[in-house]
């Protein structure tokens, strides 16, 4: 058995059939991550979603698991 010491780093390219995120079509609570990167909705801080280099948005839940969005733990 595998275990992790450090959080997992979310990855850009996995996800399954995504829009596509455009930075200069979000608005302002999407990017500081109070809105869903894709619909608006109450983002999930287990969902980050990178973008470009170190620009990490959210996901909620439900696109999270719609388009592949693995959860990545908090540390504890």
């Amino acid at each position: 058995m595998t275990t992790r010491s450090t959080t997992p780093e979310p990855f850009a390219g996995g996800y399954v059939d995504a829009p596509a995120i455009h930075r200069e079509r979000l608005s302002p609570q999407q990017i500081a991550g109070r809105s869903c990167c894709w619909c608006s909705g109450t983002p999930n801080p287990r969902f980050p979603v990178r973008i470009l280099r170190d620009d990490v948005l959210l996901a909620c839940t439900p696109c999270a698991s719609l388009y592949g969005v693995p959860a990545v733990e908090p540390d504890r």
